[in-house]
């Protein structure tokens, strides 16, 4: 059950961006302005005047046009135009969109189920976690995604008994939260191949029937960490950083190509969510201006993005959106005090890291699956805390 959303500068800002920082709300703002304004200076009052004269009119106005300019490139650039091509939702037998999603048993994923279910029922969950969403419709196939041949027979099944997947929903990821001495090998690896190598086997099963018929949608659940990796997150910050420029370049090769440029690509790159693959990571201390994201609200929105028809780049919540892409291209100091504001050392510890495990056992499953065992981390000689 997903906890109840927190109240946070998010909700303001939603609010601010809807209503007075709107095309609509400004307009309406400077519509009253001018309507006093003339009310008690006369008819002569031009509304150009008005707007010179009041330099808050006058920022409102230019902030929000600048916005919806910003917007509307953003839209136009991402899409190849204008255009929205949005699925086609139906419960009649071959009729509508097709849904597969990886890592849709439990989560985000089980979430998105949970809603898509109420909308059609062609939804294909490809994981080795045993279902927990609440859902009818819904075929599960239990699959390794890390093999290409496992996938090869699954998509057989879902082709027969759901249909041909036009929505490609790429969540299926793991973490460790071990430190890069702690961590081996065959761990790193295995992570690596479950949260990009996964997601390029879907890809290479599934994309050439989107590619095709020019429609489709494919999501990527991403991460924050694809921008900022923080201490005792190596292998699962990699991978992400990963999956993020496989996205860019799936995007890239549809449009310049495969010749495809209404096929959607999104990509979600979420702070800390209230899941169990979360349970690792510490809520910050000021819940309002840096909040832990409720799985389910995420969920709705990354629904809405398909729903929507075009391509989008989420990064929640909103604060994150303007910081974190950038922090590569900031200096140093200033990735320094982001990281000792936000006390990000902190955010994962060993303590933490083994309350989780105990109930988030899907990684020791998955290592004994791939014929080796989970290594417990041993304190290091001659290593002292922080």
């Amino acid at each position: 059950m997903a906890s109840p959303p927190k109240f946070s500068v998010d909700d303001v800002n939603r609010f601010l961006d809807r209503v007075p920082f709107s095309v609509t709300g400004a307009a309406l703002i400077a519509a009253y302005s001018f309507y006093k304004a003339r009310s008690f200076l006369g008819p002569s009052l031009h509304f150009v005047d008005h707007v010179r004269a009041n330099r808050w009119l006058s920022a409102l106005l230019a902030f929000v046009a600048l916005k919806a300019l910003h917007r509307t490139l953003n839209r136009l650039t991402r899409n190849n135009g204008w255009r929205a091509d949005p699925p086609k939702w139906s419960f009649d037998k071959g009729q509508g969109d097709v849904v597969l999603i990886t890592g849709g048993s439990t989560g985000i994923g089980k979430e998105m189920v949970e809603i898509l279910a109420g909308k059609t029922n062609k939804i294909a969950v490809l994981d080795l976690a045993p279902p927990t969403y609440d859902a009818h419709g819904v075929k599960y196939y239990k699959c390794d995604i890390t093999d290409a041949t496992a996938i090869a027979e699954v998509a057989k099944q879902v082709r027969a008994e759901v249909g041909e997947p036009t929505i490609l929903i790429n969540n299926a990821g793991i973490a460790r939260g071990k430190k890069i001495l702690d961590v081996t090998p065959e761990e790193f690896l295995l992570t690596y191949k479950v949260n990009v190598v996964g997601a390029l086997n879907i890809l290479r099963e599934f994309l050439p029937h989107i590619i095709k018929i020019n429609h489709g949608h494919i999501m990527t659940t991403a991460s924050s960490a694809s921008y900022a990796a923080i201490p005792q997150l190596s292998e699962y910050s990699c991978s992400k950083a990963a999956v993020l420029a496989l996205h860019e370049t799936l995007t890239g090769e549809l449009k310049h190509r495969y010749n495809a440029p209404r096929v959607r690509t999104s990509v979600i790159c979420p702070t800390k969510v209230s899941t169990q693959m979360g349970d690792a990571m510490k809520d910050t201390d000021n819940q309002f201006l840096s909040p832990t994201l409720d799985a389910r609200w995420l969920a709705r929105q990354m629904v809405h993005i398909v729903e929507s028809g075009l391509s989008d780049h989420l990064v929640a919540p909103h604060y994150a959106h303007l910081l974190l892409p950038n922090l590569r291209s900031l200096p140093d100091y200033f990735r320094w005090l982001v990281a000792t504001v936000g006390k990000t050392h902190d955010i994962i510890t060993d303590e933490r890291n083994a309350v989780q495990m105990k109930t988030y056992k899907l990684v020791g499953e998955l290592d004994k699956k791939h014929g080796f065992e989970s290594v417990v981390p041993k304190p290091l000689e001659g290593a002292h805390e922080s």
